[in-house]
């Protein structure tokens, strides 16, 4: 049945049914303005928008859409370019035809010849088939730790450790501080993506804090803080590299103390860290999440199921930072 379909960039008069599908299918909020922050202002836009339409040719119609969101990905000195698969769905009626298929390969023809030279998705697990059959290559599960009151009021509350609130320029001064010097893949957080990202977002709202170890600075750790199932739920959304293994339930007790109306605080770890292992030592419950997936598109390549780049490889686990603000 491929031949009553079509796969093409995204038009302006798609944007009525591109946000009407997100908000049947995986959103509750989306709008036009979050459209337009994330696909019109993101300061690593490739200059169209990134979204591969697949169009049903007997009516015209839009039935499928997958997003490409473009970042940057740094390590030490190198920086590149990448997309990260988001916002995306199939029509009820036109699925199980391997249109999420079509547009994957469509993206990895389309951009061959760069800018971008990888993939990076975030795909839920039962998701993740579809993007390996289209050529993706599995790397690494995220899981989701949570812990709920009164869990909470029991972590630890005496410390040397306190929090002093930041603006988002010393945010990002606390970051160049651990990515100039740690060698890990992570998305690149640039002062222009910080304003982006942090300041200007439509749907989140972010707070920044620093963190002091006896009277000397340990890091940065960011929140995002949103009302569910009638309570507050707090996001740990960003934080420095090894923060969190030294000092999770004592941050948490801290955050908890600023914010007294939280019943709920949650992050992402990747299955199997000391991060993860911290984490269940705290009463954290976990469960598998999603599946990071990774294709080579430009300058990169796969080989016996994993992705290269000048020769390192990309998609190594242990080589990643990821935290729940970097999941779009």
């Amino acid at each position: 049945m491929a031949e009553q379909y079509k796969v093409r960039w995204f038009r302006e008069d798609d944007i009525p049914y591109f946000i009407q599908g997100l908000n049947v299918d995986l959103w509750d909020e989306y709008t036009e303005d979050v459209f337009k922050w994330k696909f019109r202002d993101d300061p690593y836009n490739l200059g169209f928008t990134p979204i591969a339409v697949v169009e049903h040719k007997p009516t015209g119609k839009p039935v499928a859409f997958n997003s490409f969101l473009p970042i940057q990905v740094r390590c030490l000195d190198t920086v590149f370019t990448a997309v990260q698969g988001c916002d995306g769905f199939v029509d009820r009626e036109h699925r199980r035809r391997g249109l999420f298929q079509m547009t994957l390969r469509f993206l990895a023809q389309e951009l061959k010849g760069g800018p971008p030279e990888l993939l990076l998705g975030f795909n839920l697990i039962e998701a993740a088939g579809a993007a390996h059959k289209a050529g993706s290559e599995y790397t690494y599960d995220l899981l989701k730790c949570v812990i709920e009151e009164p869990q909470i009021r029991h972590l630890q509350s005496e410390s040397n450790v306190d929090l002093e609130q930041i603006r988002v320029e010393e945010y990002h001064e606390h970051y160049e501080a651990w990515a100039s010097r740690i060698e890990v893949f992570h998305i690149h957080r640039s002062m222009p993506y910080l304003r982006w990202r942090i300041k200007k977002n439509p749907v989140r709202n972010y707070t920044a804090y620093r963190v002091i170890d006896s009277g000397k600075d340990a890091g940065y750790i960011v929140i995002d803080l949103f009302k569910e199932d009638g309570g507050i739920t707090m996001t740990l959304a960003d934080y420095t590299p090894g923060l969190l293994e030294k000092h999770l339930p004592i941050i948490i007790s801290e955050l908890s103390h600023l914010h007294p109306d939280v019943t709920r605080v949650e992050f992402n770890a990747k299955m199997g860290c000391e991060l993860h292992l911290k984490a269940a030592d705290c009463l954290f419950a976990s469960t598998p999440l999603y599946k990071v997936i990774m294709m080579a598109i430009h300058n990169s390549r796969q080989i016996s199921g994993s992705v290269y780049r000048d020769g390192v490889e990309v998609s190594d686990v242990n080589k990643w930072h990821i935290t729940n603000s970097d999941i779009f």
